[in-house]
């Protein structure tokens, strides 16, 4: 009786501990609540040694949801956001595993689905606060306040991530430093591109147009994420190996008593041609190339897929940029589809950093050195180089961008013999040109991808099902055949 009233007292203690002090709960509370455990084991009382648990993730959901201090690192709410995060995706794996078999396989694509939401969602709420915290630097740019004070009474009163990213800035501003310089260190996971903006930006005296232009660039992306699509990139990945699973659980199973019905009642009798091919493919795949197709799995599980989420999160490094940032963005520029989006997000980059340096008064030399501190495709960056070296070794600016093989366009712009004097104005139809362009061609592709991925998709549905009923059909037409009037 004693131990069952000490066990709801720290069921109660532990769940008011976790919002008061949730770095102590979580510290203590996997000690107490294994001690709990092995204590009710030993006396033989199941009720309590089923709170042990409960009185865990009781405390891990209190520490999650608890609000700590406006200016507190909030470390003890994190791990109990991922712990409560890890739990929900292992409790469901596990119970797909048990309850759909295929050795697990449902449970692999759940795990997969659930990481994959998991990282959509983490994505898009990074987006939207980098808007957030880009729009309230520019509004009070705007409305010339003082920009420690501003952000710090935006923050007043709230403990939410937003907040604090507007805090840390703050406090780096207070010390003197600048706002490139106080984003890198107050707001650590700041997007690559809007911090080498800003740097590119406050060299040449035009903040305030900068910022305009990221957080419309920040709010469109915010946007895009958040809306709705109607057919995530990993549904057909998902579909194509679910299915492969159950076919090769019929072609296993199911398949071969029907083929032993056939020879059985009709001597001479085989499968039809389309069973045949689809036996050969799935043996072919599960078989022949398993041992291939499973190394290729367990390298993009704990090798690509791991990299992929640590590129996602880590902002990019645009003066020094990682060593995996450079092989990304080497197979992004040779590839077909994506050399023409990285081209052209780069070129829009360019011209408008081009437009605000030389709009200040600038000489074309240090803008095309300003844009090499943009975050923009390296191999797009080595041109850069290319076009500024042959620029100050006094060769013509257009014929220079020319053998730099930038685009014509941009060329067209410092092309004095063409429009002498309308550089700014050509420069600023360009970047208005580029950004519409990049969004009508990326609108395009998901719109031409959808059918197609739909139409192969319902292809190859339907070529299975039709190989899984053509035994049926042959065997009720064999003995259609039969029967004697």
């Amino acid at each position: 009786m004693l131990l069952i009233f000490v066990t709801y007292f720290l069921l109660v203690f532990y769940v008011y501990l976790g919002f008061k002090k949730p770095g102590i709960a979580l510290i203590t509370c996997p000690f107490v609540s294994a001690a709990l455990f092995y204590i009710s084991i030993l006396e033989d009382l199941i009720t309590t040694a089923g709170i042990a648990p409960i009185i865990f993730i009781a405390t891990v959901v209190a520490a999650a949801i608890s609000r700590g201090k406006a200016d507190s690192k909030r470390w003890p709410q994190r791990i109990a956001k991922w712990i409560l995060i890890g739990s929900s995706i292992l409790l469901a794996s596990v119970i797909a595993f048990f309850f759909f078999g295929s050795g697990g396989s449902f449970g692999l694509i759940l795990f997969i689905s659930f990481v994959g939401f998991f990282i959509s969602y983490t994505s898009t709420s990074r987006y939207a606060r980098g808007a957030y915290v880009i729009s309230t630097i520019g509004s009070s740019m705007r409305q010339n306040l003082p920009l420690a004070m501003a952000l710090e009474s935006a923050a007043s009163g709230q403990t939410d991530e937003r907040s604090r990213t507007l805090r840390g800035i703050k406090k780096w501003l207070v010390q003197g430093y600048s706002l490139s310089e106080s984003v890198k260190r107050g707001w650590p996971k700041c997007p690559g591109y809007a911090v080498a903006m800003i740097t590119a930006a406050e060299r040449i005296d035009q903040l305030p147009l900068a910022i305009k232009a990221l957080e419309a660039d920040m709010v469109a992306k915010a946007n895009e994420n958040m809306r709705v699509k109607p057919m995530h990139p990993l549904y057909p990945i998902i579909v194509i190996v679910f299915m492969f699973f159950i076919v090769l659980g019929l072609m296993t199973f199911v398949i071969p008593k029907f083929h032993e019905v056939l020879t059985e009642m009709f001597e001479g009798a085989a499968l039809p041609a389309s069973t045949r091919i689809l036996i050969r493919i799935a043996s072919f795949i599960a078989y022949e190339i398993g041992w291939l197709i499973g190394l290729a799995l367990a390298f993009i599980i704990l090798v690509v897929a791991p990299a992929s989420i640590r590129i996602i999160f880590r902002p990019r490094r645009p003066n020094k940029p990682y060593l995996i940032s450079r092989i990304g963005d080497f197979i992004k520029w040779h590839l077909p589809v994506l050399h023409w989006f990285e081209n052209n997000y780069s070129t829009v980059q360019v011209v408008e950093l081009l437009r605000l340096s030389l709009n200040s008064g600038g000489t074309v030399n240090d803008a095309i050195a300003n844009t090499l501190n943009l975050d923009v495709n390296n191999c797009f960056k080595k041109r850069l180089r290319k076009w500024l070296a042959k620029v100050e070794a006094g060769g013509n600016i257009a014929d220079a961008a020319k053998k730099s093989r930038l685009s014509n366009s941009l060329a067209w712009a410092f092309d004095d013999k063409v429009n002498q004097g309308n550089t700014l104005t050509i420069l600023e139809t360009l970047e208005s040109f580029y950004r519409s362009n990049y969004s009508y061609r990326v609108n395009l592709v998901r719109l031409m991808m959808g059918p197609c991925i739909t139409i192969i998709m319902g292809a190859m549905v339907g070529f299975v099902v039709y190989a899984i009923f053509s035994p049926l059909v042959a065997i009720v037409n064999h003995l259609a055949g039969s029967v004697v009037p």
